[in-house]
């Protein structure tokens, strides 16, 4: 992926992010590119190597198609849950530090339907908060609307099973 200045990207961990430079280091006697992000949801700043931003998952803000596939795995069935804590934590953990944009997907879906059936616990509502803060930022730029509408969408795709209207750009219709 080539990078420029400006550039919205998306960091696996936190969420969408701006290039604010591309600058270039040397380190034990060795010269290379970073990145730094400056990131949109606490606006921290968080440097990257260029050669392995690939390989840390950073990547372009979603785009239609994606969008599309996020809201299918919100609207659809939520995974089977392990009815011990340690173990069900240990999941949710491990599927919000995988820094895929999918797998947070079903997780915030899974720890929200949970949550509105049956208050899940203050440590899974902690991750429920981890995964969704970004999900939103993401969704609320591919769309060009606001984090509270974004917020929204979700709500009510994981709750009520809606689809949003998206248009070829991705953008939600006027309703």
């Amino acid at each position: 992926m080539n990078f420029t200045k400006g550039q919205i990207v998306v960091h696996p961990h936190h969420g969408p992010a701006t290039v604010k430079k591309i600058s270039s280091r040397t380190l034990r006697g060795e010269k290379k590119q970073y990145l730094t992000l400056l990131t949109h949801q606490d606006e921290m700043s968080v440097a990257v190597p260029v050669d392995l931003a690939d390989e840390m998952g950073v990547r372009p803000l979603m785009d239609s198609k994606g969008v599309k596939e996020i809201f299918e795995i919100l609207t659809g069935e939520s995974s089977p849950f392990d009815k011990v804590w340690s173990r069900r934590f240990k999941d949710y953990t491990e599927r919000l530090n995988s820094g895929d944009v999918i797998t947070t997907a079903g997780l915030v879906r899974d720890i929200m339907r949970r949550n509105h059936e049956n208050r899940v616990s203050y440590g899974e509502m902690g991750v429920l908060r981890d995964a969704v803060g970004p999900l939103i930022a993401e969704l609320a730029l591919a769309l060009d609307i606001d984090e509270e509408k974004a917020s929204q969408l979700i709500d009510e795709a994981i709750l009520e099973g809606t689809m949003p209207k998206l248009g070829k750009d991705g953008l939600v219709l006027a309703s």
